[in-house]
């Protein structure tokens, strides 16, 4: 079986507000992105493996979010979906 972020992959937009000012949150892509110069050309499971959440086990991207009203910023697991 193989799983997709559906947000990665533009299938379907974050839809989240901030908690702090209700405006739209920002997806700021997959944290697994900012961990180093290569990371972005590495295996998604590789990285899942390594990056300390339980993503792989539960089948989540983990997003980085952010307001760009308040600078509020959050890590954001989202669902991937079976494709």
């Amino acid at each position: 079986m193989s799983y997709i972020c559906p947000y990665c992959n533009g299938m379907i937009a974050l839809n989240s507000l901030c908690p702090q000012c209700g405006e739209p949150l920002t997806d700021g892509g997959r944290l697994d992105d900012y961990s180093g110069p290569y990371s972005p050309y590495r295996q998604i499971d590789d990285l899942k493996l390594t990056n300390g959440y339980p993503d792989l086990a539960r089948h989540q991207c983990i997003h980085q979010t952010f307001c760009g009203k308040c600078g509020y910023s959050a890590i954001t697991a989202l669902e991937e979906r079976l494709t």
